[in-house]
Formats: structure tokens, sequence, C-alpha cells
């Protein structure tokens, strides 16, 4: 919770942008937003959270895959890292670390955030760049609490800056509170921010984006018709369209490209910003440039089957070991598989990779729109013509009409776990839909998957700071 001090954004956050060159040890608040480029500096920073171990360089996939039916940690690797292990199994508590990981680092977003909204505004700028940079940062703060209350439901709202120890004793709102804070952010930044970018700006929130992001909050909340409509204007926008070819929407090369609605940017080459994903789910023996992985979120054999023989994402998404080419699987490997949507073959260290993390792909989109429409009535033609685009591209043939309501929304939970795996998609999927324990235990029947674990704890280390934080039932 210290992470909240105003301090700490000055000197966290100064490192990412340009900035005049003035000793860390000076900077207030008073002398730091004074320009564009401070200004600028300061929403970067609110960006900068996202690629780090904290979150989606390590944390987050790990909640959203290693505790679902796409991902088992073998028995023998509890020893390697017991927090994986305790989610892999549901052994997990309020004491597991990742929860605060993640909890804590949203907090610090959140509290970023707060300062560039309520500081920026006084600076003497271009008025355009002003009102971008302010949609910018409502939209990353929406997106920090739109992360806390799908994992941990009602959370604490802070919409100022913290700058006192003083101001942490602060109490949970009601999931329908946070919500409407979070369609609040997402509806200001919709309004303001442009359909795309050029040059060294791509890759930062657009329209499309915000729109995006308000059709997957209502999809959460069962709000169909809004979610529908929601997709209906990312289409209508005609900025995305998807890649011939599946692979391509991975590519280095295609990276902030067609498809990509909202990506997590790295950048490998020495200067901080790589992204680790290559080097955690690449497996110990395959080393590139010298450096080994660590085969990190190992699929299970259950998503591997679950792919058709046709279906050309299995092989983009899951690579099997093999005993003529490689050494054998681990024995502490379940299935011998391991993840290979992200490998960077030019990699000079495990956090090095370019590959940019996909938040929302337009096939997300497709996706959910299909959803959002059959939800409303059975047999809606563009439900059809929406998720039958994702299928052709997969190698896969059409889904014909005539399926009732509940088989078309079964076919859609499953075309989003093929097509979306290892995305950070499924944990929330499953428990949105109220399959978590049904999908765990067809995965494995030894995991007991309870009620209660639809939402995470609340972390332990939070509480112990806060008495005013209140715990999720039966943890």
């Amino acid at each position: 919770m210290q992470k909240f001090l105003l301090f700490l954004l000055l000197i966290i956050g100064v490192s990412c942008g340009k900035l005049n060159e003035v000793p860390q040890s000076s900077f207030t608040p008073a002398n730091f937003y004074k320009n564009a480029d401070d200004a600028k500096a300061a929403v970067n920073s609110v960006y900068d959270l996202l690629n780090t171990a904290n979150l989606y360089n390590q944390s987050m996939w790990v909640l959203m895959d290693q505790a679902t039916d796409d991902a088992e940690w073998g028995s023998g690797r509890s020893t390697v890292n017991q927090s994986k292990n305790d989610l892999d199994k549901y052994t997990f508590t309020p004491a597991t670390t990742t929860f605060q990981v993640v909890w804590s680092t949203c907090y610090q977003g959140i509290n970023r955030a707060n300062t560039v909204l309520g500081r920026v505004p006084d600076i003497s700028m271009d008025d355009a760049l002003k009102t971008r940079l302010l949609a910018e940062t409502k939209f990353m703060r929406g997106f920090y609490y739109f992360t806390l209350v799908r994992l941990f439901g009602g959370v604490p709202v802070v919409l100022q800056e913290t700058n006192s120890l003083s101001d942490l004793a602060v109490s949970r709102k009601t999931v329908d509170e946070v919500y409407q804070q979070i369609i609040a952010d997402f509806t200001d930044a919709e309004k303001a921010l442009p359909a795309s970018y050029t040059g060294a700006d791509k890759g930062r929130a657009t329209k499309g984006a915000a729109t995006a992001f308000l059709a997957k909050v209502y999809l959460t909340r069962q709000d169909w018709a809004k979610a529908s409509a929601k997709c209906k204007e990312v289409i209508d926008l005609g900025v995305y369209d998807l890649w011939t070819n599946f692979a391509d929407a991975f590519a280095i090369a295609n990276k902030n490209g067609k498809e990509a609605v909202f990506e997590v940017q790295a950048l490998g080459g020495g200067v901080g910003e790589g992204s680790f994903m290559q080097g955690y789910m690449r497996p110990v023996f395959d080393k590139v440039n010298g450096v080994s992985g660590f085969g990190d979120d190992p699929p299970t054999k259950n998503l591997y089957d679950a792919y058709s023989l046709a279906d050309k994402r299995r092989d983009v998404t899951i690579r099997l070991y093999s005993a003529t080419t490689t050494p054998p699987a681990p024995a502490n490997i379940l299935f011998p598989g391991y993840i290979c949507k992200y490998l960077d073959p030019s990699a000079t260290a495990t956090g090095e990779g370019s590959n940019n993390y996909p938040i929302i792909r337009y096939a997300d989109v497709l996706l959910m729109y299909a959803e959002a429409l059959n939800e409303q009535a059975a047999g809606n033609v563009e439900a059809y013509t929406a998720i039958n685009r994702v299928r052709r591209r997969a190698g896969l043939v059409d889904l014909l009409p005539g399926l009732n309501q509940g088989a078309f929304r079964d076919s859609v939970l499953l075309e989003r776990r093929l097509e979306l795996a290892f995305e950070g998609h499924r944990w929330y999927d499953l428990v949105r839909t109220k399959r978590l324990a049904s999908a765990m235990k067809a995965q494995n029947a030894s995991i007991v998957v309870l009620e209660k674990h639809n939402l995470y704890p609340i972390p332990q280390t939070e509480r112990d700071v806060n008495k005013n934080l209140t715990q999720n039932p039966d943890y």
C-alpha cells in the first residue's frame, strides 16, 4: 500500500518519458507538472506498470491460465514455485503472494492516474494533446479497476491522488459501485480518444479500445444489448480486421497491427522494456542465443485435445516435446507440450522478448458480438457470421444455422478457449459463465473448486495494513 505515495510516482514515473534532466530528489508536485513533456511522462508511467512481472509479464497470466483447465503445474514442481502450484491446485489462501502483487500494482497504477487527472489540467499546453492524455489516463484507470473488480469483487474506489499514509484506510465499494466508475471512465475515454495513432504513439489507448472494453464490461455484467451494440461500434469503425493467418496475429512484425485492439507493449534489446513471456513459457532445454526458458504455464492435454486435427491454431499455440529433435518432456511435466505463441527467436535473454501481449484482439470482439447476440435471441444471422469469421481463419467449417441458444453458447465458449488460449481470458470466461468448477473437474477431478473460488481472496497483507478491508466470503 505504501506504493501509493506520490514521491514514488515521481521517482518511478519520470523514467518513462523525455524530461529535463533534474536530480530526482528535487521532484515535487510543485515543480514537476510544468509542461507537455512532463504530462506525457506522467501518463506513460500509468501504462508502464502493464509491462512488469507484477502484471502482464507474469502475474496476470498466472491467475488467468494456471488456475484454469488450460494449464497445470506438475506435482513435482511445487517446490519450484509454491504460489503457482497453489493457484493451480486451488490450495491458495489470502497470503498467496500473487494476489498482493496484482492488487498493489493495480492501485499503484490507479494512484498514478489520479495524480495525472488532478495535476495535468493545470498545465499550460496544447489543449488537444491535453484532452487526449487525460482520456488515455481515464482509460487506464478504468482498466485497472476492471481488473480488480473481476478478480476480487467490490474494492475501494479512490479518485484522488494518495499522498499520505492517513489516506489509506478506505473501505470496499459494492461491485455495482465499482462498475459505475469503470463505465464512466471508459465512456469518457471513448469520447475523446482518436481512432488510431501513427509513429511512436502506436499502442496507446484508442477509441476502439475504450469501446471494446465497454463491450467486455457489459458482457461481464450480462447486459447483452449494450455489449452487442458496443461490439458493433468497434466493427463499424473499420479500423480492425483479422490477419489471414492465425500466426500473423502474434508476429513481432505485426505488433499494433490491424488485429490489435489493445496490447501490452514490449521491446527487446536491453532497454528494460522486453517481454518475459517467451522466456517463461519456453522449456528449459530450448535455448535461444544460449538462454534457457523456464517451462512455465504448461498446457494440459485437456486443452490440446479440444483442438480438432483441422484447427490451424493448435500448433501455433502449443508445441509438443519430441524425443527425436529435443530431449523428451521432463518427468514433472504432466503433458509433453509448451506454449509457443510468444517465442522470440531473436531474444538475447529471458526478459528480452519483443512480443506484445494481446489484451483484446479483434477476434475477441467478434466472439463477444456473437455471444451477446445469441443471448438476446437464438438464430441471429450476424452471430453466425461473426463466429464463422474466426472459425474460417482457423481452417474449420462454418457453424450451420439451427443451433439452439444453449448449443450456440457452448460453441462460442469453446471457440474463445481455442482462439484466445493463454491470452488472459479463460478464468474470466469460466467465472462469468459459472463453469469454473465443472471445467476444472473435467480437467483434473482431484482439484476441488468451491463457490468461493469465483472470486480471489483480498490479500492478507492489505487487510493487515487497512483494517477497513473486509474479506471475501469463506476465506
